[in-house]
């Protein structure tokens, strides 16, 4: 980046901390860098339909006022003066937030989102909105209000989801920073498909009020559930976390730990491989390059070691954690669904431990079911603590897959995907990003390379419990061994 020019034409490239660091030093103006992306938007967009709202208007007013507070000397904060969109599950003041419901379509919030307070405090400016599934329950992104959104490196295939706008509006630069949301992979699963970086904090460190869903107006945290950033870069997360963290677990002040001083280069770092399991195998083209990606690390000296894993197996674990899962969605569906589900249950065999039966049980389990699951999970992040003291962070896959073709004419329990050539359930996608979901803990995506038909492919590093910032030291040094962010061809 030479001037204000090169970097507002430069968004195949540009991070947020890239762009934050220009606007600071006035090598581009907010206003130029606004245009260029709704530019790069009306270029890209009407094909891959990731930004479904804007807020134009109301954003060029808002950076014609920071770029003029920036001549003052003034600052907002570190992410001042810098546009961004934000997933359509986050309620914004002024702007429709559906979350890809028909009954939400025109529901325009009067006040923000927590998380979205916060990175309007720290200076962002939110101009658009970014697709997803009906209420972010789907692991591809389509819905009745706003439609399909394709992936960028391959327009037939599913960008993932949840946060499958942002990841697409991330790579192609139609924003640089986004705030994804994640119960089931939504922040890990998309920024596999589609070649960006993604957070998953651990469960408590960003405040979830004004996500949808739960319902608009809900004050109590759901289980599972957490928000986080997504970006280009390392870095990107990094700055996006320092500004949505705080408050861990609700507790005025807390804030996460940083890393340990001891992590300075991938020599002082032990890494557990976990790269495939008899319950969920990864497929051949994946497994590839993450073993490729594995083989790097250690030839930059990473220790790396083979059987770090909890006592409990992933097959268990992933049992475990769809019954949590079901458990924290089961109190929205309605009373006449929940009655059917009842009935379902009631007939199903006691040893089909199949993901959608696992799921009906779970919709409909009783409180006392509840807290023995609950007890059983406790039982398990005890394990997970103990892997930790052998390893600095699990590197796993995010999916079996890289990007799967559009589906969605079939019922998701009806679905599958292709594992070498063979059906695999649809729900085996959530198995890796249910093992860091599960126990509270943090987790990393970054870019590991590309498969041979040239898809994307993730690597997730997950952390010990509330060690955020340990995992993106960890990731901060992958990258630089990687490559790092890799634009779709245009």
């Amino acid at each position: 980046m030479t001037d204000a020019h090169d970097l507002a034409l430069d968004l195949d490239h540009t991070t947020a901390t890239e762009a934050v660091a220009a606007l600071a030093d006035g090598r581009i103006g907010s206003e130029e860098l606004l245009d260029a992306q709704l530019a790069r938007i009306a270029e890209r967009n009407p094909l891959l339909n990731a930004v479904v709202a804007l807020d134009e208007e109301r954003a060029r007013a808002r950076c014609r006022e920071a770029d003029a507070a920036r001549v003052r000397g003034e600052s907002w904060g570190p992410l001042h003066g810098l546009p961004i969109t934000i997933k359509d599950a986050y309620e914004t003041e002024g702007l429709v937030t559906t979350s890809g419901a028909p009954e939400l379509a025109h529901h325009v919030p009067t006040i923000d989102a927590d998380a979205v307070a916060r990175l309007k405090a720290a200076g962002a400016i939110v101009f658009g909105k970014t697709n997803l599934p009906l209420y972010a329950g789907d692991v591809q992104t389509f819905n009745d209000v706003y439609g399909v959104t394709r992936n960028p490196w391959d327009p037939d295939r599913s960008p993932g989801g949840s946060s499958g706008g942002a990841a697409v509006a991330l790579a192609t630069g139609m924003t640089l920073l986004e705030l994804g949301s994640d119960i089931g992979g939504s922040i890990r699963n998309p920024a596999h498909y589609c070649g960006v970086f993604g957070h998953k904090p651990s469960f408590g460190a960003v405040p979830e009020r004004g996500h949808i869903p739960g319902p608009p107006g809900q004050l109590s945290r759901t289980d599972l559930g957490v928000m986080g950033p997504m970006g280009r870069s390392v870095a990107d997360l990094e700055l996006g976390l320092d500004v949505l963290a705080g408050d861990v677990l609700g507790v005025p002040g807390a804030v996460l730990p940083p890393a340990p001083a001891r992590l300075r280069s991938l020599a002082d770092v032990r890494v557990g491989a976990w790269l495939d399991d008899p319950c969920v195998p990864t497929d051949g083209a994946v497994r590839h390059v993450l073993d490729a990606a594995v083989a790097a690390l250690a030839g930059a000296g990473a220790e790396v070691v083979d059987d770090a894993r909890p006592v409990t197996s992933l097959e268990e674990q992933h049992r475990l954690y769809l019954t949590l899962l079901a458990g924290a969605l089961g109190p929205a569906y309605p009373d006449e669904v929940r009655a059917y589900l009842s009935e379902v249950v009631a007939g199903l065999d006691p040893a089909d431990h199949s993901g959608p039966s696992v799921m009906a049980r779970g919709l409909v389990q009783s409180h006392r079911d509840w807290v023995v699951a609950d007890e059983h999970r406790a039982r398990v992040q005890r394990e997970w603590a103990d892997v930790f003291t052998r390893v600095d962070v699990l590197l796993t896959p995010v999916t079996p897959v890289a990007a799967v073709p559009h589906d969605t004419e079939i019922p998701m329990d009806q679905r599958v995907i292709q594992v070498d050539g063979q059906p695999r359930p649809y729900l085996s996608q959530l198995v890796w990003a249910g093992l860091a979901t599960l126990p509270y803990l943090p987790a990393t995506v970054v870019p590991a390379g590309c498969t041979d038909t040239g898809l994307p492919v993730g690597l997730q590093l997950v952390g010990p419990a509330f060690g955020d910032r340990l995992t993106l030291r960890v990731a901060g040094l992958a990258e630089a061994v990687l490559g790092g962010f890799v634009a779709p061809p245009a």
